[in-house]
């Protein structure tokens, strides 16, 4: 297994995959597909995988199929040890299968493993050759696993940060259904290494920074100043420089990732859904009324932001119902809630007193939606080990409640193991409930919590060995402190505990410092 070198932050089980596929002993040509939005350190990652492996890693920009065919024959040239200007091909079917051949003649890494392609920002290339993935189907055929031929192995990897483009390559009746060993999605850093990563040691401040600039891990390097400060009254200065000011990368970093992807053009519809989805709006009717428009009108464009990454579908955990969306990265989430709707006056310098005014809108639309974000990858990724709790299927539902006429909204539902999504008397796991407020949640959110177990268990679902669950970051009331200390089946999480930590004494309140200038 070759070592992830020190300089990759985080990543290890993408390293451990990449390096499984680059390596394996397999025979023919193996194909991975390796994709993500941009700044998540897919090159990176795949730069160092290829010194790793003695391979070639080639960089694909957007010039005409010409020129871009010539660069990639400098690159093998120059990989192969020849003059930069000794290869020469006439088109990519040429191209790729000179470069097979010549690679394959020639060892691997040390070890042996076997030569390594990797072709980063591939839409570009199909972009201006549509036919190019038809073309690595034919070099595949020839050269796969299922040929006759007794050609050395190759590994080829795709690479790009067009999602919809990317993750379409290997489905339906597309080319390459079929043919590849590797599909891997690079996603940003989770709450916990997105902390590390930035190096802040503030338990809040980091949660509020998460919210705002979420994990990607190339933001970082797009803010004038990267040290984030541990003092929460001194975060919204930081915002305000960083993030809210005009001339900052990140400004106008919303807009590109949406011209970034080429089967989205009409920018002032795919603008105005993600603004009424950052708003709150959950559902097609709902967001087709604020558009003046009918859902049906808007399912293409759903769709390709969903493709692309932008936006999330969830879907409720027990019956079958339109999925709530919802925005996938903070960035766009803050550029449609704060950025666009104050844009004069950001323009005009005045960002602090911008970030001072929309202070509750950045409470209940970013902060509040964040941390209910962030309980349930903890239920999903660290309670089992941090707190027993074993878990299947996590999301959120809603349950009808006959005695009030209405239905109570879950926030955190997870099935028991191994149970099926909206199937007759699902086992229930986890019943979660997350709270960003200022006042400390108490006995009320509980008895709600066992008030839904039994609407639960009315409709037939086992709760039998359920465990109730409340996030808050305001801390918690002594009498439920008290009563989760003599019942094994109430768990309580503060936002230190989410992050690694022990149950402060007190509460964490965001709301005033973390927001104050």
């Amino acid at each position: 297994m070759l070592s992830k070198p020190a300089d990759v932050f985080d990543r290890d089980a993408e390293w451990v995959d990449l390096v499984e596929f680059a390596t394996s002993r397999l025979p023919g040509l193996r194909i991975a597909v390796v994709y993500g939005r941009r700044r998540q350190g897919k090159s990176y990652l795949l730069r160092r995988l290829a010194d790793a492996c003695g391979g070639l890693y080639h960089l694909a920009t957007e010039q005409t199929e010409t020129v871009s065919v010539r660069r990639f024959a400098e690159s093998l040239a120059g990989w192969s040890g020849m003059p930069r200007s000794a290869l020469a091909f006439d088109g990519w079917e040429a191209a790729l299968t000179s470069a097979a051949s010549l690679m394959s003649s020639r060892a691997g890494a040390g070890d042996g493993a076997p030569p390594l392609l990797v072709l980063d920002e591939f839409p570009y290339l199909v972009r201006e050759t549509p036919g190019l993935p038809s073309i690595v189907q034919a070099l595949y055929d020839s050269i796969g696993p299922g040929s006759t031929s007794t050609r050395a192995p190759l590994r080829l990897v795709l690479c790009g940060s067009a999602i919809s483009v990317m993750s379409d390559l290997l489905s339906g009746t597309k080319a390459l259904r079929g043919r590849g060993a590797l599909e891997l999605r690079v996603k940003p850093f989770g709450f916990r290494d997105a902390r590390s990563y930035w190096g802040i040691q503030s338990t809040h401040v980091a949660f509020v920074h998460n919210a705002l600039a979420g994990g990607t891990p190339g933001y970082r390097e797009l803010v004038p100043d990267p040290s984030v400060p541990e003092d929460a009254g001194l975060l919204g200065g930081w915002v305000a420089r960083n993030l809210l000011r005009p001339t900052a990368p990140l400004f106008g970093e919303a807009n590109r990732l949406v011209h970034e992807d080429p089967r989205i053009r009409d920018s002032a519809v795919y603008g105005s859904l993600m603004a009424a989805i950052a708003a709150g709006e959950s559902s097609p009717a709902k967001i087709g009324g604020l558009l003046g428009r009918p859902s049906s009108s808007l399912t293409y464009q759903l769709r390709m932001l969903e493709s692309a990454g932008f936006i999330e579908r969830r879907q409720d955990l027990l019956v079958d119902r339109r999925p709530t969306i919802t925005v996938a990265d903070p960035v766009v989430r803050l550029h449609h809630l704060v950025i666009e709707p104050y844009l004069a006056d950001l323009e005009a310098g005045r960002a602090a007193q911008v970030w001072q005014e929309v202070a509750h809108t950045v409470d209940s639309k970013i902060l509040g939606p964040h941390f209910e974000a962030l309980a349930t990858e903890w239920v999903t990724r660290h309670a089992g080990e941090e707190a027993g709790l074993r878990v299947g299927v996590t999301g959120h539902a809603t349950v009808a409640c006959p005695e009030h006429k209405a239905s109570h909204e879950i926030d955190i539902l997870s099935l028991k193991r191994g149970a099926r999504p909206r199937s007759a008397g699902a086992g229930i796991a986890f019943i979660g409930e997350a709270k960003h407020r200022e006042r400390a949640p108490g006995m009320g959110q509980l008895r709600r919590l066992e008030h839904v177990r039994d609407l639960l268990a009315a409709n037939g679902h086992d709760v039998s060995h359920a465990v109730l669950g409340l996030f808050s970051t305001s801390g918690f009331t002594n009498e439920l402190t008290t009563a989760a200390a003599d019942d094994g089946s109430i768990q309580l999480a503060s936002l230190e505990q989410l992050y690694g930590g022990s149950t402060p004494d007190g509460g964490l309140d965001l709301r005033d410092e973390a927001l104050s200038e």
